[in-house]
């Protein structure tokens, strides 16, 4: 006999009110009708992504997913029926699946899994993606739809009566939760992929067996996805749950403050390591970091279990106050023959990462923003590299096509610059050839990777050396010809790269506290996020011109509070003592990046603003009462884009003169050596810097000198001061043997400049930072 179809239901209920919950007794009676569609979203563990509904006109509502893989959508103005999608990561895996409700299913629950999924392409007779993304797509019979959630039920009762889940549960709409018991622990063993155009396989992970749907013959339902050894079943269920067990105490650890290390120290396995934390390292870490109370271990998938050999590998996603980490965590587990089972960490020798960054560095000036890679070694522990005590010193990243595991899109080199610490192993570029710490930028031209080429599921793969990186050839690095990978680890892409920018912003009052901002002062930072990204994290430096700073980075991660006060002692003069800022600086640089995350995929969006703080040697507040030494500068007001403070020409020849005075510069080397690119006919330059449409710099690596692309403007060269004109600005450039110093005036600025150069103060002293390679 055939079951009752939503259709039917539906009938029956328009004609009993009561006994659907309408109506009401004695005529008084009120109903209340649900706007919403909710269920679970999982695929073994809770999916870490969103919802989507699609009603029949094509129009759509989407809601995140919860940490436990519920999710409620309001579906007011859609129309029913309605195709659901659930996008995300389980696992370190990316997923896209689907189901399907009709208006009776509103306020009901209606789950979306691999089993639904399924049950929605046998139904609609193709890829389930695929009739989601149609526009005008045929509405599913609900008979069709319960004829194929039965015939699944026949292929998969044997797996599901070894975990105790009986005939009568109905996958599509059965309550259930993502706990790893009942439902769940089927979803854990049964694995359901497209292998074909038209070919879905479905596989038992413990037993290995599978059995083949093919999803444009509605009534191919003879083959049972059988069990033979229910033992295996059982003892693979009892693990899992062992696994999440350790999880679920570590999260009650951390609900209502820090625990100690010895309360937590038996979940870990003795040669625990984790980013090249040893177990102590990274259990003092946990246990004294205020940041972390409320921190909750889940979405927990367990894969590669041997339930002989007692070890299995672990997916496990961070969260705090319900926000999850689209990012996951996989660690390894041992079962201990006292203990039980153990979590043993990533096993990795060094600290890697890879992630997409997009960052705005000039604040509110005119520079849009730009999106890149960051990714780098971090190096500690030489002890545990199996080197005999030698550190990593180069490596590569390989960008590997998922869809065949052994194409290689593109590489990037990396290596340990020289005068840093060993181990600290950053990203070479190709045009400058020289290293630029983490970053690599998106682009086609050298130094540069494509963006386009990243897709989800693509491998990241790291490869680790000892020897330093082979860059005889600037632009075509190596790994050294007789060198041995130490260790290989890969990742898998969750997400392709999005140059949409997401940049948080921050206030005007921020702005105006960091120019007004003088060491010992705190200082509070408040901004506002795009819709679509919530909080990551705070970084404020001050700098001198010699490298040296205070560095403070504050979580706001999982906190909705888009505001924080810095305490004046982390930035006052000990501070700076203590960090090593230079004690003769007349100025240092204040700067603050904002982060935010963006909520779907975890990409990270940015942006900096930076203010010239008093220094030490500072007397004043510029002009004659300032002690004008090699390193004063004017400071900028990123608030009204110009000079904090207004400086004169007369200023800036004092400046120079303390700096030693101009050194010797000749016509040629201005006149035809400029060049668009970072290199050219083997010059290196340290960097390129646009001062307007009609100018470029640069710091020439092989001579005192600068290079000058001309516009429109005209430039000249008197006493070895180079002048650039173009009736909006005027600019003088001095090289030093300290640096290159600049002055700059400019008719755009609150009051504007005169555009000459005499004892007015109405112009910027200012310091290219650029160095030679």
């Amino acid at each position: 006999m055939r079951k009752l179809n939503k259709g039917s239901l539906a009938l029956i209920c328009s004609i009993l009110l009561s006994a659907c919950g309408g109506g009401g007794s004695g005529g008084g009676g009120t109903s209340t009708t649900s706007t919403s569609l909710k269920g679970v979203a999982a695929a073994g563990a809770a999916i870490v992504g969103t919802v989507t509904v699609k009603g029949s006109l094509d129009n759509t509502k989407s809601a995140l997913i919860e940490a436990d893989g519920s999710y409620d959508v309001d579906v007011t103005g859609l129309t029913a029926p309605y195709r659901l999608r659930a996008v995300g990561t389980v696992g370190g895996k990316t997923y896209k699946l689907h189901s399907y409700a009709e208006a009776s299913d509103l306020g009901n629950t209606v789950n979306i899994t691999p089993f639904t999924d399924l049950i929605i392409a046998n139904a609609a007779g193709q890829i389930a993606a695929a009739y989601f993304d149609e526009a005008t797509p045929t509405d599913l019979d609900p008979a069709e739809i319960d004829d194929q959630e039965a015939a699944l039920q026949v292929k998969l009762q044997s797996v599901f009566d070894a975990v105790g889940v009986g005939a009568a549960i109905n996958l599509l709409n059965s309550t259930f939760s993502a706990d790893h018991s009942g439902l769940d622990a089927a979803l854990d063993i049964i694995r359901i992929e497209q292998t074909s155009s038209n070919i879905v396989t479905i596989t038992n992970l413990i037993e290995s067996t599978t059995i083949s749907d093919d999803i444009l013959d509605a009534d191919d339902n003879s083959d049972v996805l059988e069990v033979t050894d229910t033992t295996a079943i059982n003892g693979a269920v009892t693990d899992t749950q062992a696994i999440v067990a350790i999880f679920d105490a570590l999260t009650a650890a951390f609900a209502n403050g820090l625990p100690t290390q010895a309360s937590i120290e038996n979940y870990f396995a003795a040669d625990f390591s984790d980013e090249d934390s040893s177990k102590g390292l990274w259990l003092t870490d946990i246990t004294t970091d205020p940041n972390i109370v409320g921190l909750s271990f889940g979405n927990i998938v367990v894969s590669e279990l041997d339930t002989t050999m007692g070890t299995a590998t672990v997916t496990v996603y961070f969260s705090i106050d319900g926000v999850v980490d689209p990012e996951p965590a996989t660690w390894f587990v041992a079962k201990d023959a006292t203990l039980g089972w153990q979590i043993r960490g990533d096993q990795r020798i060094v600290d890697t990462y890879f992630s997409f960054h997009c960052n705005d560095y000039d604040g509110d000036a005119g520079y849009p923003g730009e999106c890149g890679i960051n990714t780098q070694f971090w190096d500690e522990d030489f002890t545990n590299n199996g080197t005999g005590g030698a550190p990593i010193a180069s490596g590569t990243v390989s960008i590997i096509d998922g869809s065949d595991g052994v194409t290689i899109k593109d590489v990037i080199y990396l290596g340990t610059p020289s005068g840093t610490a060993p181990g600290d192993v950053q990203v070479y570029n190709e045009a400058t050839g020289g290293y630029q710490g983490d970053y690599k930028a998106f682009g086609s031209g050298l130094g540069e990777i494509a963006s386009s080429i990243f897709a989800t599921g693509d491998i990241i793969q790291y490869d680790l050396y000892t020897e330093a990186l082979d860059i005889t050839t600037t632009t075509t690095p190596q790994i050294a010809s007789a060198a041995t990978a130490v260790a290989s680890y890969r990742d898998t892409l969750l997400f392709a790269p999005s140059e949409v920018l997401k940049i948080p912003s921050a206030t005007t009052a921020t702005k105006s506290a960091m120019a007004a901002f003088e060491p010992g002062d705190s200082l509070t930072i408040a901004w506002t996020l795009q819709d679509g990204t919530r909080n990551d994290e705070i970084l404020i430096q001050v700098s001198d011109t010699l490298g040296n700073r205070i560095e403070i980075w504050q979580e706001t991660w999982g906190s909705s509070d888009t505001s924080i006060t810095v305490a004046s002692a982390a930035l006052n003069a000990a501070a700076a003592t203590s960090a090593g800022l230079d004690a003769n600086a007349t100025s240092y640089e204040l700067r603050v990046r904002v982060y935010a995350q963006d909520t779907s995929t975890g990409q990270s969006h940015s942006r900096d603003y930076t203010a010239q703080i008093p220094g030490p040697a500072a007397t004043g507040g510029g002009g004659s009462g300032t002690t004008l030494a090699c390193n004063y500068e004017s400071g900028w007001d990123d608030a009204n884009d110009q000079p904090a403070t207004f400086n004169s020409y007369t200023d800036f020849l004092a400046v120079v003169a303390d700096c030693g005075g101009a050194l010797t510069i000749v016509d040629a080397d201005i006149i035809g050596s400029w060049v668009d690119s970072d290199t050219d006919a083997g010059v290196v330059y340290a960097e390129t810097v646009v001062l307007n449409a009609d100018y470029t710099m640069a710091w020439n690596a092989t001579e005192d000198g600068v290079i000058i692309e001309s516009g429109s403007g005209t430039w000249s060269l008197t006493n070895n001061i180079v002048i650039l004109e173009d009736g909006v600005g005027r600019q003088a450039l001095v090289v030093t043997a300290s640096g290159m110093k600049a002055y700059s005036e400019d008719s755009n600025w609150t009051p504007p400049s005169d555009l000459v150069f005499d004892g007015t103060a109405d112009g910027e002293i200012w310091t290219d930072y650029s160095v030679k390679q």
